[in-house]
């Protein structure tokens, strides 16, 4: 049984979603590699690749676990988001991210749906992806990524 099958489909929701599957599930953490070993050896799966951003503030680590991607957010400058972040809460989830394939038209339908935005627009994500962020108080308490491919990356 699957998990739209388990849980239910959904159905009365709008039929159009913005989502178009999951992206990744992002955990902070001040050591990336010993946090993928440790999943790899604990769940099996494989280590994917890994890329600096921010300007070399923030080092990225993906994790493949079956058909789920897990995010390792290291960050490397102590006035990163995600170093604060570490201080303030210690290491755990991070952000859920959801794959929307218009990015703009995302944003604007959570706008008018009353959700609080971070990013007005897109800005560069990993692989080159443009995303953006929703603010957790308005969406249950969870830092929520959109990602879309970025123009020009399709």
């Amino acid at each position: 049984m699957s998990e739209r099958e388990r849980f239910g489909t959904g159905a009365g929701g709008p039929a159009d979603p913005a989502v178009t599957g999951l992206a990744h599930v992002a955990i902070a953490t001040r050591d990336a590699d010993a946090l993928a070993e440790k999943l790899i050896a604990a769940l099996g799966g494989a280590r994917g690749a890994e890329e600096t951003l921010d300007g070399g503030e923030l080092r990225v680590v993906f994790v493949h676990l079956g058909p789920v991607i897990v995010e390792l957010l290291e960050p490397h400058a102590p006035g990163h988001t995600v170093a604060k972040f570490l201080d303030e809460r210690g290491p755990g989830l991070h952000h859920v991210s959801f794959e929307v394939a218009d990015l703009p038209a995302a944003l604007e339908r959570a706008r008018a749906a009353g959700v609080r935005l971070i990013d007005e627009s897109g800005r560069a994500g990993a692989h080159g992806t443009e995303v953006a962020f929703l603010h957790p108080k308005s969406v249950g308490g969870v830092l929520i990524e959109l990602c879309g491919r970025a123009p020009g990356n399709d």
